[in-house]
């Protein structure tokens, strides 16, 4: 359609977007961090430089997935997520990849946000969204400026700020030198808009003299926060639409149904699901690994959306969908080659989440200690509690002097029974070895075992006495029971769904805002619909905090 080949028009292109990017980041008061970029999806940072205390992370970067999928609100296209160079983001400790610390473009970044804003625009109906956003299509001044408003609301998710609109408006003017016409220009503001901070980054505004000072954030903000925490995207058109209209604060509720009855909502459980349980470290050249982690999506799926059960009942359910190769690795009769339903009342080792292969997998970080992985995995991600990682010079010194090596022939249970006599050591692995002790009996990839390699007996069974949890089990079924009737565990579900809606790690003054969202959660009989309606209902979804 047009020819953006020229090397003096991609330079001025480059020119004006990096000069959209200044005025852009300029008006946020720094409030940026930098961001390095990592592809190892097990990469994990620090506590986050920004410490709010108040309201959702403000200057967040969008995540990659954020990324794609706002481009497929926004222009309905839905582009090939591996075909860029786009790194992964880190993950904060026991947290997500939207709330990583130093979020400012990479070079690397960059060159593949240009990639992508490019071959979005190629494969968007221009001619549609011309038609709907400019007044006219005369090359002039008038017809340019209705179609930079119209088209900027959408993209930027605001209107366009005074000091920007001239440069938008300067890349008709380039496409008019080169001989193209209205639709030729309005591709290039297309992709400027793609590449600027105010669509990459969720922005807002920062003013105020004084650090901790606290504003009702605006309607289109509040679009940006509802469509983000339900869709894990940007706002469409008719959430922008109330809130250019002044009535979208007053229509809150029936929108988030709106929401969550969109396609869209489902896609972005399955990422959160995919964060919050690790499957993102299951390479996609694992053998069956998009299958196992398939599994658990359907999991989920059913009971939050088919049958809008209380989130606890994911530790229990005897129902799962299984391709033919994974009922096969599971040791049961194939139903088809495809996806089938398969009721496990009668398999005692499948239950729910915690023994599906890809959560097995998955926090197998070294097989020769995949119990302590995984205890710590339920002890972080489900107790919603933890331990200093072992780096004083006296805990590693107790580790070096009592480790057993893995060749002593003893199983993990016996390796780390007897590495947790020393005072020190036990004070952690008192905590998460017997949570760990549950999956003994699943090898690596979640294969059902019940010997390890040296011809130890694997016996699964062991005695938890943490939080309200006091059990002792003989089985995993026993073990995911206790855990589902645990109130720190469904609590610590909620808590788990809020710091990924806020984009930070919740803290102490965070308290009050997470009994009021438990609270609405478990009135709403602790589905995932009542936890997000509890989230967007609450006052400090609409507060911004001033940041030191």
């Amino acid at each position: 359609m047009f020819r953006l080949d020229s090397r003096g028009s991609a330079a001025r292109l480059c020119t004006l977007v990096g000069a959209i990017a200044a005025l852009a980041l300029a008006s946020c008061d720094g409030q940026i961090g930098s961001d390095a970029g990592t592809d190892d999806p097990r990469d994990i940072v620090g506590p986050e430089a920004r410490n709010v205390s108040l309201g959702p992370a403000v200057g967040r970067r969008l995540t990659r997935e954020e990324l794609f999928n706002s481009i497929e609100v926004v222009l309905g296209v839905d582009l090939e997520r591996g075909a860029y160079d786009l790194p992964r983001d880190a993950r904060v400790p026991e947290g997500f990849r939207n709330s990583a610390q130093d979020l400012l473009l990479s070079p690397a970044r960059v060159a593949a946000y240009d990639a992508i804003a490019e071959d979005a625009v190629a494969r968007a109906d221009v001619p549609s969204f011309v038609g709907r956003y400019a007044s006219c299509t005369d090359m002039n001044a008038g017809c340019y400026e209705s179609f930079v408003e119209g088209m900027g609301l959408l993209l930027l998710r605001h209107p366009v700020a005074d000091a920007e609109r001239p440069l938008f408006l300067r890349l008709f003017t380039i496409a008019q030198e080169e001989g193209e016409d209205f639709e030729a220009g309005a591709a290039l503001v297309m992709r400027a808009m793609l590449q600027s901070p105010r669509f990459l980054y969720r922005l807002e505004s920062q003013s105020g003299s004084n650090a901790g000072e606290r504003r009702e954030i605006d309607s289109y903000e509040l679009a940006t926060r509802l469509s983000f925490l339900v869709w894990n995207a940007a706002p469409d058109e008719e959430l922008l639409g109330l809130a250019a209209a002044g009535t979208l604060a007053d229509e809150v509720d029936a929108q988030v149904e709106r929401l969550l009855a969109d396609s869209r909502a489902r896609r972005a459980l399955r990422q959160y699901v995919e964060q919050w349980l690790y499957l993102d470290a299951i390479p996609d050249s694992f053998a069956l690994g998009s299958d196992m982690k398939e599994e658990t999506y359907r999991l989920f799926e059913r009971l939050v959306w088919d049958e809008d059960a209380d989130m606890m009942e994911l530790f229990n359910s005897k129902q799962t969908e299984l391709s033919g190769e994974l009922a096969s690795f599971y040791g049961l009769l194939p139903l088809e080659s495809g996806f089938a339903t398969y009721d496990l009342t009668e398999v005692s080792e499948r239950v729910g989440f915690l023994t599906n292969a890809s959560v097995m997998a998955a926090r197998t970080i070294n097989p020769a200690s995949s119990m302590i992985d995984r205890g710590l995995f339920v002890l972080n991600d489900l107790f919603c509690m933890g331990v200093a990682p072992p780096d004083t010079p006296e805990l590693q010194a107790a580790i070096s002097e009592n480790a057993v090596p893995e060749t002593s022939g003893l199983s993990q249970r016996e390796r780390f029974a007897t590495q947790s006599e020393n005072d020190l050591c036990r004070s952690c692995h008192g905590m998460f070895d017997p949570l760990g002790l549950a999956f003994e009996q699943y090898g690596a990839a979640g294969q059902y075992i019940t010997e390890d390699e040296f011809g130890n007996a694997l016996p699964g069974g062991g005695s938890v006495d943490l939080g309200d949890v006091q059990v002792d089990y003989s089985n995993v079924a026993e073990f995911a029971a206790a855990l589902s009737e645990s109130e720190t565990i469904a609590q610590c579900v909620a808590k788990k769904s809020l710091q990924h809606a806020y984009g930070r790690k919740l803290g102490n003054a965070d308290n009050g805002l997470l009994a009021d969202v438990y609270a609405s959660f478990s009135a709403g009989g602790r589905t995932y619909r009542s936890l997000i309606r509890a989230i967007a209902s609450h006052p400090e979804l609409r507060i911004v905090e001033v940041a030191p």
